[in-house]
């Protein structure tokens, strides 16, 4: 039992001290207080106005609150503030105070400064409590309403004697089934007033039972996972994983879906159909996905300040339903990541606001920094439970990315708080990944280059070999015959420029060119024709036949020649020339063709 009142009472708004075995005295003090208790919603929000006044002869630095213990047990968090000048005050959990009664347990808040004699401030102290409103009945049917059952105290409970009292009860809207009468008690205007009640003594306690319609969603995230993984080139990626659970009035019977469209209620209806979170203003890239894929019916809305995010599940949560989901965005680092030198400072929410007077059972935080940052030092608004720190591995990671993580129960709203993380990270890590990734990069090309070049057969294919070279030597082949015949068609341009230009010496030059280039040519085929002689004698054979038609040729085109320098001379009369030149272009051209077809057929 002690270690669950622990663990409910930690989310104090400041770190919040034991103190131990302590004699509390009432001597000296009186209060008047007024006290509001708003039941509209699953969470409970109770604020107590004091006014405390010094009747006695000694300064009071301090004044005790207490709580009942069943409150005590359902607290989430509790603070305290000075009401004039709008200032938080120290609250301390006092254990085992020697004047405090069994069933009550009482805070220490410390003021600002000292009450003299006869003197008095304003002190306002509120606190929630989650999960602390009794269901009744436990199980509806689907057509019904929902009733919740608030069990509380009539007087505020104090240690001091209390001039004057009052407490309003706000209730939500709809029917109020029943509540206790304790004179002065009032209803009006969705609320209950008890009191004003006068001359109170220390520990007075009148139990009260209000009985009303409550509507609202139960709605319970039960785990929330939330990592936080943060880049040093310009990102931070955000995802929470959230179990949550409707805590409401169990669904009695089957689910209709046909009397679920035709209900009239609206939002009167005790079931989620949808809620709203908020997200930072400059979330992107966000998604919302659950077992089965992206679930399309949320909708987001950017406004000024947030991102709106309207999560629909798939389907209508009643009582006792339950539903996960995986949210995830991303944010610029520059807006929460500060950095000077190599010393770095995070500041971001430990949770985002999941939706309207949310109840969170478990949440843990992971924050997942660059791989090589070091020296870590977190500071949180309020206590949490902080984890060994791990590892986490990815893409080109080698020593890992060390992991921040803590744990937090039984958090409300009050809970979205910013905290910071100091590390320090040496800038020229930044850019061991880059290398890891291009040398990565560069091993696997060399990889590649060798695989493609080395030869894994048990036994050399002799045949195909063979095959292969002779393949590649046709491929010459062929080239070698194109690049004979471009020079067979230049002397055809060396002709007609003699005719035009009658140098004798440019076609004697020229002529002796062609005739080189085709010696060269013609050497090269020697050459493969003798490789080819003991590897594949047909092709060897067919390049007789070619060579015989080239050396026909060179005897055509030799002729030719002669006939252009006798009729350039004079020698030879046009009519005999143009003949001459029928004759030679007929010839080229069969000469070609039979080429061509034994080339080409190898």
């Amino acid at each position: 039992m002690v270690m669950s009142w622990w663990k409910h009472s930690l989310p104090l708004l400041v770190v919040i001290s034991l103190v131990g075995s302590t004699e509390l005295s009432s001597g000296g003090i009186t209060i008047s207080v007024e006290r509001v208790i708003d039941i509209s919603t699953q969470v409970v929000k109770v604020t107590h106005k004091y006014e405390v006044i010094n009747d006695g002869s000694k300064e009071v630095s301090s004044f005790v609150h207490l709580l009942h213990e069943k409150e005590y047990l359902r607290l989430a968090y509790i603070s305290a503030i000075a009401s004039k000048k709008d200032t938080r005050l120290k609250v301390s959990n006092i254990q085992n105070g020697k004047d405090i009664k069994e069933g009550f347990v009482a805070y220490k808040v410390e003021l600002l400064s000292t009450i003299p004699p006869n003197g008095k401030t304003v002190v306002t102290v509120e606190y929630q409590l989650t999960e602390y409103l009794e269901l009744h009945p436990k199980r509806i049917a689907q057509s019904e309403s929902q009733f919740a059952i608030y069990k509380g105290n009539a007087h505020v409970p104090s240690i001091y004697p209390i001039k004057q009292e009052k407490t309003l009860i706000l209730l939500p809207s709809g029917k109020l089934e029943s509540r206790t009468t304790i004179p002065p008690t009032s209803v009006e205007s969705g609320r209950i007033t008890y009191g004003p009640y006068v001359d109170q003594k220390p520990y007075s306690v009148m139990e009260i039972v209000v009985h009303c319609e409550n509507n609202t969603p139960f709605v319970v995230a039960t785990d929330v996972v939330r990592v936080i993984e943060v880049s040093h080139w310009g990102n931070i990626a955000v995802e929470e994983a959230i179990n949550v659970i409707h805590k409401g009035a169990e669904l009695k019977g089957s689910f209709s879906r046909l009397d679920f469209q035709m209900d009239r209620r609206g939002s009167k209806r005790p079931i989620v159909t949808q809620y709203k979170t908020l997200l930072p203003a400059s979330a992107k890239d966000i998604y919302y996905r659950d077992e089965i894929g992206n679930i399309s019916t949320s909708a987001v809305r950017k406004m000024t300040d947030v991102v709106e995010l309207i999560i629909q599940p798939r389907f209508p949560l009643f009582g006792g339903w339950k539903t996960d989901y995986v949210l995830g965005y991303n944010v610029p680092a520059y807006q929460y990541l500060y950095s000077s030198g190599s010393k770095f400072v995070l500041k971001m929410r430990i949770v985002d606001h999941l939706f309207d007077d949310a109840v969170i059972e478990n949440l843990k935080l992971k924050i997942i920094l660059p791989e090589g940052s070091k020296n870590f030092k977190l500071t949180t608004p309020y206590p949490v439970t902080r984890h060994p720190d791990e590892l986490h591995f990815t893409y080109l990671d080698t020593t890992g990315r060390p992991v921040i993580t803590i744990e937090k129960d039984n958090l409300v709203d009050f809970h979205i708080q910013m905290f910071t993380l100091h590390y320090e990270f040496d800038r020229k890590q930044l850019w061991r990944e880059p290398f890891l990734a291009c040398a990565a990069f560069a091993t696997l090309f060399l990889a590649v280059i060798v695989y493609v070049r080395l030869d894994f057969t048990i036994s050399r294919d002799v045949a195909t070999e063979s095959r292969l070279q002779a393949q590649g030597h046709v491929e010459q082949l062929t080239d070698l015959h194109a690049d004979r015949l471009k020079i067979y068609d230049h002397f055809a341009d060396v002709v007609n420029k003699f005719k035009n230009t009658k140098d004798l010496a440019a076609f004697a030059t020229a002529k002796k060119k062609a005739e080189n280039d085709l010696k060269n040519i013609g050497q090269t085929i020697s050459d493969l024709q003798s490789e080819l002689k003991s590897t594949n004698a047909d092709i060897s054979d067919k390049l007789n036949e070619v060579n015989k038609m080239h050396k026909l040729m060179m005897d055509v085109i030799n002729n030719y020649l002669g006939q252009t320098e006798r009729f350039v001379k004079g020698q030879l009369s046009k009519a005999a020339f143009t003949d001459a030149e029928k004759s030679y272009a007929q010839k080229l051209n069969e000469a070609k063709e039979k080429m061509d077809s034994v080339i080409y057929a190898l």
